[in-house]
């Protein structure tokens, strides 16, 4: 299998018909892409009604699901034939975003070893403010 390239798809929905990922968690979140390399990737999603809590701001869980998704990804841009899987994640709720704002995700690779990869990553509201921080650790298997 080629490896995953998403540099073309710069400024572009992650998911549309170009796009190798058919993930339909990726495909509800609808992530634009704005930036990617080997070790670091930035999307923009939309703050929708169904993603917030009865106040109108970012669900706890929604932070966490943009973390882990865009995380995921980007543990697999690149990759030589293989797929990395989830083993942990964890996430902190800090600030806040409200429905109808963009939220910047923000990953980064820490550290990729043979079989395991550790990542860190954010989410920042329209004004730069900190919504959130996550980390995640991947193990990497031969698809």
């Amino acid at each position: 299998m080629e490896p995953l390239n998403l540099k073309p798809l710069e400024g572009k929905p992650l998911v549309n018909p170009d796009s190798p990922i058919k993930n339909p968690v990726t495909a509800w979140l609808n992530p634009t892409l704005i930036s990617i390399d080997d070790t670091r990737m930035e999307c923009e999603i939309l703050v929708r009604p169904e993603m917030a809590d009865p106040i109108k701001i970012l669900h706890g869980g929604m932070r966490a699901t943009m973390l882990c998704d865009i995380l995921g990804i980007l543990a697999n841009h690149g990759g030589k034939g293989v797929s990395s899987l989830t083993t942990s994640v964890s996430t902190e709720c800090i600030g806040k975003a409200f429905v109808g704002e963009k939220v910047r995700v923000i990953a980064n690779v820490v550290h990729k070893g043979g079989t395991l990869i550790y990542m860190s990553g954010e989410i920042r509201n329209e004004k730069g403010g900190l919504v959130a921080t996550g980390k995640t650790t991947l193990f990497s298997i031969e698809k």
